[in-house]
């Protein structure tokens, strides 16, 4: 994936508004030795005048905050010099925001059905037991954030060595999401079964707010596998709404 020069250009003139901003009034840059200002710090170490940051890879371009104006997004690679390595970072309106996402793999864009804003599919890179872990972000308040759901990650760990119980994620038609977990139906029948749960949400910023939660009893395999495929992939985490 290769970098966009109007990215990193765009990219720099809002770090120097932010850093020209934190020394307007009182407020003025610390000396090496002391602690950089809040306003040009992004997580822990990472700040905005970090030269990482201007290096960095455009990944995606995703409408986050829903203001109808798409947000390219840049990764920095997670063996880069300095705080910033692994910063996935963008812009709101000129401000900046990042989330520290270390071992990228890929990012795909989340179109919310009905919704008037995007997310992000961050896939890490591959795990040596099997797998690959996931996160969702989204851009509310013009924040980049992992999407939780009761302070806990919406989408997780991809286990690809079997045995792991069938589940996914989708996109609601109300611009929500679904969480959709299968146990096998007991007792066991002629005709493999199972009971598959679906828990809705609501998007409230970067919260995933609970919504409803239903249990379907003894869905056969045939009709399973056929209405909800992704259920069985393990690249099927929002496969219905992925954007191309």
């Amino acid at each position: 994936m290769c970098a966009s020069n109007a990215a990193r250009r765009a990219w720099r003139l809002g770090s120097a508004l932010v850093l020209v901003c934190a020394g307007c009034g009182t407020a003025t840059e610390e000396t090496s030795e002391g602690t950089a200002p809040p306003d040009v710090v992004l997580y822990d170490g990472c700040r905005t005048d970090d030269p990482a940051l201007d290096r960095a890879d455009v990944v995606a371009e995703a409408d986050l905050d829903g203001d109808g104006a798409m947000n390219e997004v840049a990764h920095v690679p997670a063996g880069a010099d300095g705080a910033c390595a692994g910063a996935l970072f963008t812009t709101f309106n000129g401000d900046p925001s990042a989330l520290a996402t270390p071992g990228l793999g890929s990012v795909a864009v989340v179109a919310l059905p009905g919704g008037d804003r995007e997310l992000l599919l961050v896939r890490g890179s591959g795990h040596s037991r099997g797998g690959y872990g996931q996160t969702l972000v989204g851009g509310g308040g013009r924040q980049l954030g992992q999407v939780l759901a009761d302070g806990r990650p919406l989408v997780g760990f991809v286990a690809t060595d079997g045995g792991a119980a069938p589940s996914t994620v989708r996109c609601t038609a109300d611009g929500g999401l679904a969480s959709v977990t299968a146990s096998l139906h007991e007792p066991p029948g002629v005709v493999l079964a199972w009971d598959v749960r679906t828990t809705t949400y609501r998007l409230e910023g970067n919260r995933a707010v609970r919504v409803a939660s239903t249990l379907d009893e003894a869905v056969t395999d045939p009709h399973l596998q056929s209405t909800l495929p992704q259920l069985f992939d393990a690249r099927g985490t929002l496969a219905d709404c992925r954007r191309p």
